[in-house]
């Protein structure tokens, strides 16, 4: 074992040297870390800092001295895992810190006040799906569903937007694959908590390197199929090229694929989805991308953060033959979940649900 192996005392105390300067710089705001209730931080610039405790925005006596020692933070978390910013070339940082917090910075000028830094921090509760029933986020009945969809191996996409929930409800919906199928997941930025010991992890972060092609999502999700995975997990399905190596896998007879996307709704996913994977698909033509798109999904669900009863499955939509049917909806104004339509049971194999 050499010193330039990662896994050598050396390389780890270099590692733990890094994310201590991380968290020197980053100390203006390492109390909010810990304060109970806070899921965001938010650096407007040096000098503006707010949090988001128990769902709502507050501004907090934190900042920096200048906007050069903030910067130099920013750029201390880039080190840490090996990336670059710069000004002009690369003002953009999408990132984690070694506690699992997603970090999403952006340099001056393209800030254009200054400087800013958005912190979503790791979850210090892992949500299981029996958590999210007894929270209201579904109920008993999409529960055995959820359950029976995924012990047939059924293609599952969860949509939403920012901050809805989609994360969360992939890791809960995880927690119903048997504990010994093979999963492998593929992530940009680490966010999954997977409770299973059969999990293999792969991150694709965003690297430069000269001369080095990068290793983008799609990448690792075609060496993911050579992984012998039971379960395929998508982190979040961002750009085409991830889109059409996700449809290539469900096309090429690889079943129990999870996956996140960004929607509006149930329906809108089969669009979003499809106009992501055409991109990827630029020869084939854009009907013939939607029929896959619409026969390799089996379920969508759509998660929201409703305006007063928090994150809730605002819909559940199964796919039969093409045919996209509504399940389960949200009733906003009763504040619970009707079902729309009977799941269609003749593609289970599995259909007792003893334990739910």
């Amino acid at each position: 074992m050499t010193a330039n192996d990662p896994q050598s005392p050396q390389a780890q105390s270099a590692v733990k040297l890094q994310w201590e300067l991380v968290r020197h710089y980053l100390s203006p705001i390492e109390p909010y870390f810990r304060l109970e209730g806070v899921t965001g931080i938010f650096v407007n610039r040096f000098d503006s800092v707010y949090i988001m405790r128990y769902g709502e925005f507050a501004p907090v006596d934190a900042r920096w001295s200048n906007e050069f020692h903030f910067v130099t933070a920013i750029e201390q978390i880039a080190n840490a895992l090996g990336q670059e910013v710069h000004p002009i070339e690369r003002p953009l940082l999408d990132a984690r810190l070694d506690d699992g917090s997603r970090i999403n910075a952006v340099l001056a000028p393209t800030g254009v006040s200054g400087s800013n830094m958005t912190v979503r921090l790791f979850p210090k509760t892992r949500f299981t799906a029996e958590a999210l029933l007894a929270s209201g986020s579904f109920n008993r009945e999409m529960f055995r569903y959820l359950r029976l969809a995924m012990l047939n191996r059924f293609n599952v996409l969860v949509s939403g937007g920012t901050g809805s929930g989609k994360t969360t409800l992939l890791n809960a919906v995880s927690n119903f694959i048997p504990p010994e199928d093979r999963i492998v997941s593929i992530e940009d930025t680490a966010e999954l908590q997977i409770d299973s010991r059969h999990w293999v992890a792969l991150e694709a972060p965003h690297r430069f390197a000269k001369d080095v092609e990068p290793l983008t999502m799609s990448r690792l999700v075609k060496n993911a199929l050579r992984m012998e995975p039971q379960r395929l997990i998508v982190g979040e399905v961002r750009d085409g090229a991830a889109a059409e190596a996700l449809l290539t896998a469900a096309n090429t007879g690889h079943s129990g694929i999870l996956s996140t996307i960004h929607a509006n709704s149930a329906l809108d996913t089969i669009d979003r989805l499809t106009n992501l994977a055409a991109a990827g698909f630029s020869a084939i033509p854009y009907e013939h991308v939607q029929r896959q798109v619409r026969n390799n999904l089996d379920v969508i669900v759509h998660a929201q953060k409703t305006p007063h009863h928090g994150r809730r499955i605002v819909e559940i939509a199964e796919l039969d033959d093409g045919e996209f049917h509504l399940l389960w909806r949200w009733n906003h104004l009763e504040g619970r979940h009707d079902q729309v339509k009977a799941p269609s049971m003749r593609r289970m194999l599995y259909t007792r649900d003893d334990d739910a």
